[in-house]
C-alpha cells in the first residue's frame, strides 16, 4: 500500500521583520512568537506509517504478526520487536505443550517472536520485504529466546568473548571473538519451555551482526539459535533499558519489581553457559508496586541517573534514581540456579499519575511508550486513547498530540529527533513528520 498522511493543524504565526539604523532586521515586538518549527514549539504534526506488519507463513502456519517495541540501532536503522497472534483456543497454561514445529495449535512455535529491522525510515514510502527495507528475522529458537516479546533495548557497541571465559566452553574458541551491536530483549510469559516445565524465563542477549542473527541455527547439531546469553529470573517482563556494557534494567511484571540483570560475558552464539549471569532484584514500597497491563509494552528510559518508566497498570510515568542509596533485603535464587539479591530502598518519584495523565489525554491513563524527543522533552505514548504528550523533565506538560489512531499504541522510540511509535491494533509503525513553518 502506499503511505498515507494523517494530519493536525495548528496556527502558525508569521514572523515580521523591520529595518533597524544599522541594516540588521529585528523582530518587530508587536509581531508574536517566531514560528513553530519543531513538536515541541508547536509546529504542526503529520503522521506517516512505516511499515506495516506481515503474517508469518511456514510450517503449517498462517499467522499475524503483532508489532509491540522499537529501538534504533546504532547504524541509524529502526528495529520492531513482534509478537505472535495467539490461537484464541489457547492461553499461557495450553498453548505452547509440544517441542518443534509441528504446526499444531499446540506447538511452541506459536510463542516465538521476530526482530523487524527498518532501512532508512525516514523514506516516503513503507519499508517492505520487496523493496530491501524490511528485513524479518526469526531466531531458529525463538520460541525459547524470543518468547512474546515485548521490549526491544540496543545495547555494547562490542562485547568480546575469550577463550578462557565460561561462555566459551565446548566451542572450540581459540582466539578472542567480538560480537557486534549487540541488543537485549524481554518477554511476556511465564516459561521458555513447554507448559510441563517449571517457570523458566527472562531476558535475552544478541548481537545484531546478520552473519549470526540470520534465523540460521548456529554451528552445533544441539545449536541454541544465535542467541549470545540468558538468565531466568523475570516472568511477565514489559520493559527493558540498556544501562552499560551488558548491563540491562528491566519491568518484571509477576513481581511489581526493577530487576537490574549483568549477563556478564556472552558466550559463543547458540551455546548455553549462563552461569556468569547477576540479577538484582528493587522492591517497591507495599501498595506501591508496579503494575503490568496484559499485552501492553510498558517502555523504560534511562537518562544519567535517572530511569524514567512507564506503570502502565497504574496509569503512571515513574522516575527512579538509579544511583540511590539501597539496602539488602535478602537473597533468593534464579530458575537456573544463580544467586541473586533483593534490595529495598530505591529513590523515585511519581512524576506523572494517572490524574495528570488522563486529564491531559480526556481518558483512561495507560502510559505505554517513551521517548526522549531531545535533551529536555519525555514523549508519553497512551495505548488508552492514541494520543502522544510532551512534557519538561519536571513534569510540566508541554504539548499533547491526537494521532488519530485510537487505542493500541505501544513502543515509542525517537531516532535523528523523530518520534516513531507503534501502533498495535493497526499493527503498523509510524513516524511523526513536522512540518516546518514558513517565515
Amino acid at each position: 500500500m502506499g503511505a498515507h498522511v494523517k494530519s493536525i493543524s495548528i496556527a502558525l504565526v508569521s514572523l515580521a521583520l523591520v529595518a533597524c539604523g544599522d541594516g540588521m532586521a529585528m523582530p518587530d515586538p508587536d509581531a508574536g512568537p517566531p514560528p513553530a518549527n519543531t513538536l515541541r514549539d508547536g509546529a504542526e504534526a503529520q503522521y506517516a506509517p512505516v511499515y506495516e506488519a506481515v503474517s508469518y507463513t511456514a510450517g503449517g502456519w498462517d499467522r499475524e504478526w503483532l508489532p509491540k517495541d522499537l529501538a534504533v540501532h546504532p547504524g541509524g536503522q529502526l528495529w520492531l520487536v513482534q509478537q505472535m497472534e495467539r490461537d484464541p483456543d489457547f492461553d499461557d497454561d495450553t498453548e505452547c505443550t509440544q517441542r518443534g514445529l509441528s504446526g499444531a495449535p499446540n506447538d511452541c512455535v506459536s510463542q516465538q517472536g521476530s526482530t523487524v529491522a527498518i532501512l532508512d525510515p525516514g523514506a516516503a514510502e513503507l519499508a517492505t520485504a520487496e523493496n530491501g527495507r524490511a528485513n524479518v528475522v526469526v531466531d531458529a529458537n525463538s520460541w525459547h529466546f524470543m518468547r512474546r516479546p515485548s521490549s526491544i533495548a540496543f545495547g555494547a557497541a562490542e562485547t568480546t568473548l575469550n577463550p578462557d571465559d565460561p561462555g566459551a566452553e565446548g566451542a572450540g574458541l581459540t582466539e578472542p571473538v567480538t560480537f557486534t551491536n549487540t541488543f537485549a530483549t524481554c518477554h511476556e510469559h511465564w516459561t521458555g519451555n513447554p507448559t510441563d516445565m517449571p517457570a523458566f524465563i527472562g531476558p535475552t542477549l544478541w548481537t545484531a551482526d546478520p552473519a549470526i542473527y540470520n534465523g540460521e541455527n548456529g554451528m552445533f547439531d544441539w545449536s541454541n539459535g544465535s542467541h549470545l546469553d540468558m538468565v531466568h529470573a523475570t516472568q511477565y517482563c514489559m520493559g527493558i533499558a540498556h544501562e552499560r556494557d551488558n548491563v540491562y534494567w528491566t519491568f518484571n511484571g509477576a513481581e511489581g519489581t526493577l530487576d537490574l540483570y549483568d549477563f556478564g560475558k556472552p558466550h559463543f552464539q547458540g551455546h548455553h553457559d549462563h552461569s556468569d549471569g547477576d540479577v538484582t532484584r528493587f522492591y517497591m514500597p507495599e501498595g506501591e508496586e508496579l503494575s503490568r497491563m496484559p499485552y501492553v509494552p510498558s517502555n523504560m528510559v534511562l537518562v544519567g541517573n535517572h530511569l524514567y518508566l512507564a506503570d502502565t497498570g497504574n496509569g503512571r510515568v515513574l522516575r527512579f534514581d538509579i544511583d540511590s542509596e539501597v539496602s539488602e533485603e535478602f537473597s533468593f535464587r534464579t530458575f537456573e540456579n544463580l544467586p541473586a539479591t533483593g534490595m529495598v530502598g530505591i529513590a523515585y518519584e511519581v512524576l506523572l499519575d494517572a490524574e495528570t495523565l488522563g486529564a491531559e489525554w480526556g481518558g483512561a491513563s495507560q502510559p505505554s511508550g517513551l521517548a526522549m524527543l531531545d535533551d529536555e522533552t519525555l514523549a508519553v505514548a497512551n495505548h488508552a486513547t492514541g494520543h502522544i504528550s510532551l512534557f519538561d523533565l519536571d513534569g510540566t506538560p508541554v504539548r499533547t498530540l491526537d494521532t488519530g489512531t485510537g487505542v493500541g499504541l505501544g513502543g515509542m522510540t525517537a531516532l535523528d529527533g523523530t518520534l516513531y511509535f507503534v501502533q498495535m491494533s493497526e499493527r503498523r509503525v509510524y513516524r511523526i513528520d513536522v512540518i516546518p513553518a514558513e517565515m
